[in-house]
């Protein structure tokens, strides 16, 4: 398999970490979708991040599509979310309010990205600084002492960690370890494991500095 994606990516990050955890071996597409938007098109007509070319080419697009496959291919013994149920419903639902913070922080880095400062919409800024402020609140309240969803690791702590990972890298002034600490200590705990570690962003995996 061929993940396509860089890791400041948190999407693309989620895929990694749940490849090793599964230990699912792989090779790395590491093309941008800023340098490298023509060739990424050809692998996703979206242009967008991250895709898993599988062994015989089919290509699978979105990290949540990816994961169901990733589970299917390990079982339900080990994979990292129930395959029905009350907890796999509690679970996404968890997993959508991740994925709609980090809409908004992405929003954010791109509005301030490719827009000069005379054209950015502070309204608009504005709106999404509170709707992040907001998300990362309920999370945090949301958010167990040890894992965020029970006691066991699940795709729900993957996609957070990951979240604030890209969070600290890209807003980081929307994340204060003391406001949020059980954020902060599962991720911490998260990325002490050896799938996280093994899917570190390298300093050649970031997005240009300018646009």
């Amino acid at each position: 398999m061929i993940l396509v994606g860089q890791f400041d990516s948190p999407f693309t990050r989620r895929i990694g970490v749940v490849l090793h955890s599964y230990g699912r071996p792989f090779t790395r597409d590491t093309r941008s979708i800023f340098g490298d938007g023509e060739a990424i098109s050809q692998i996703n007509p979206l242009t967008r991040i991250p895709a898993l070319i599988l062994d015989d080419g089919t290509v699978l697009i979105d990290s949540g599509a990816i994961c169901e496959y990733l589970d299917e291919r390990v079982g339900p013994a080990r994979a990292l979310m129930p395959d029905s149920g009350l907890v796999r419903r509690a679970m996404l639902q968890d997993i959508a309010l991740i994925e709609g913070t980090l809409e908004k922080v992405i929003a954010v880095v791109y509005e301030r990205f490719f827009h000069a400062p005379d054209q950015i919409s502070t309204a608009w800024l504005s709106r999404c600084l509170g709707q992040i402020d907001k998300g990362l609140a309920a999370l945090e309240s949301r958010c167990g002492p040890t894992w965020f969803h029970g006691p066991a690791f699940s795709h729900v702590d993957v996609l957070m960690a990951c979240a604030i990972g890209y969070i600290r890298l890209r807003l980081p002034e929307v994340f204060d370890d003391t406001a949020r600490p059980r954020l902060a200590a599962l991720a911490a705990r998260c990325e002490a494991l050896p799938a996280f570690i093994a899917a570190r962003i390298s300093p050649n995996e970031t997005m240009p500095t300018s646009s």
